[in-house]
This record gives structure tokens, sequence and C-alpha cells, in this order.
């Protein structure tokens, strides 16, 4: 599978390489990216039924991972440092665990290499209740999801998976095979035996909650050199909450490297 995806800054400069959440996409992390593109190769792919990538039924994360491996082949590149938040989080987990040679080191942005609960019935419902091809703009959009999502932030998250293409809206996302396999991305692989021995960078948001001790200790098992750093003021969404303390906490990691 070929992911649609951004790059900026020089292929001369070490690969950095962003992976987004499950209803988010590659346009997520653009104020992030500005930042650290003039000392990185900074690669930012949309992961398989998300963005503009193509649309699978098999979304395991370790169809994800081989996405990801694929597309670093793709672009001559050996290795990168990887970024993921929450879903994207497992995929670089997943993938350090089984190809670590790809991976120089780890930032895992707010997400644990556990079992969560599944905690998105409302979000898919709202979603597939909502008929694309009716909608006026985008404010009829958000007027109706607001009907089930009282938060503003979330609905304009979601509604960036909204596009025109011949003049009618439709969904960018792939919300059948979310949906059908959701158990799956609340899960995670079982590792127990492997590690990645690499730098692994942990951080969480004060107000969270996804990463509790039993996260915590998972992490450590299967990443011995982790750091654990509580981003303060911040939730789930770390990066876009808290951006300038996002971005201190990882560019202290990467020049620790």
């Amino acid at each position: 599978m070929q992911l649609h995806f951004r790059q900026s800054g020089s292929d001369l400069t070490p690969p950095l390489l962003f992976l987004h959440g499950l209803f988010g996409s590659s346009a997520n992390w653009g104020r992030i990216v500005r930042h650290f593109e003039a000392d990185y190769h900074c690669i930012i792919p949309d992961l398989r039924n998300h963005g503009r990538s193509p649309h699978d039924a098999d979304i395991s994360y370790q169809a994800q991972a081989a996405d990801v491996q694929e597309l670093m082949q793709q672009l001559s590149i050996d290795s990168a440092t990887f970024i993921g938040h929450s879903m994207g989080g497992k995929v670089a987990m997943t993938l350090a665990l089984t190809q670590p040679h790809s991976v120089d080191a780890l930032v895992v942005v707010d997400i644990a290499p556990v079992h969560y609960a599944h905690r998105f019935t409302t979000i898919f419902t709202a979603l597939q209740q909502l008929d694309p091809g009716s909608l006026q703009d985008r404010k009829h959009a958000d007027s109706q999801l607001a009907q089930s999502i009282d938060e503003p932030e979330i609905r304009a998250y979601l509604l960036q998976n909204l596009a025109r293409k011949n003049g009618r809206w439709q969904w960018r996302i792939n919300l059948d095979f979310l949906c059908a396999g959701i158990q799956a991305l609340m899960d995670f692989p079982d590792y127990s035996g492997r590690q990645y021995a690499g730098d692994t960078l942990s951080l969480r948001g004060e107000k969270s909650g996804y990463v509790d001790q039993n996260g915590e200790e998972a992490t450590a098992r299967l990443f011995p050199n982790t750091d654990f750093i509580e981003v303060e003021n911040a939730g789930h969404w770390v990066y876009a909450e808290q951006p300038e303390r996002f971005i201190r906490h990882v560019e202290a990691f990467l020049d620790h490297e």
C-alpha cells in the first residue's frame, strides 16, 4: 500500500517521521512540523483509511507498520526517529518492536502498549448518521454533529475529514472499516519477550488519563530506555493543546540523541 504523505525540510538532514492518531491525518502536525523542518527531513503520512491514503479492511497495527516500512523504502530511508500520537504511537511502537533497525529513537505521545476500553461509540454513531451528500457547508456539518458531540474542538478535529469532490462533500476516512476494526485499534499486539532498546520518550497529558500506572509499567517492560514526562495543562492532544511545551520536550530529547 502506497501511503499519501507530506514532506518538508531537506533530505540531507536526519529523517523525522510523524504518525497521527485515529480520525486524524498528516495535516494535524502542521505547526509542529514547521518548527522542526529547518533541522530535519520531516515525513508525515496519512495512515491507511485516513486522509488521502488508500482504504483497506485490515487495520491491524502490523499492517499499518508495514505500510510505514514500505514508505521508508520508497524514500530510500533506512531508519528514522518516530513521533507518534495515540494510534500513531502504537503503530510506531509496533515498528520499533518488529523492525528495531528502522527506528533510531521513539517519541510516543499519550498512549501505552495496552488494551483500552472502546470509548468512541458516540463519535462513530454521530459520523455515520451524518450524510455528507446532504451538507451545505462545514457550518451545517458542525451543527449536526453538535447534537451528539458537545466539545467544539473535537468536532473541528473530526470535520477535518470532510472533503469536497465533484461538488459534493464526502468522508476521507473509511468509517465502515474503522468501526469494524475498532477493537484491534484499542488493543496492542502481544510482544511479550521482545524489547526495543533504543531511546524512547513517553509524553502524556496531565489531564488525559490515557497513560496510567499500568500503561507506564507496560511501556517500561517493552521499552526499557523510556523517559516519562507529563505535560502540564494538556489533555490527549498534547501537541495541539500545549505546542510550545511539546516542542521543548521533544527538542531536549532529540538533542540528547
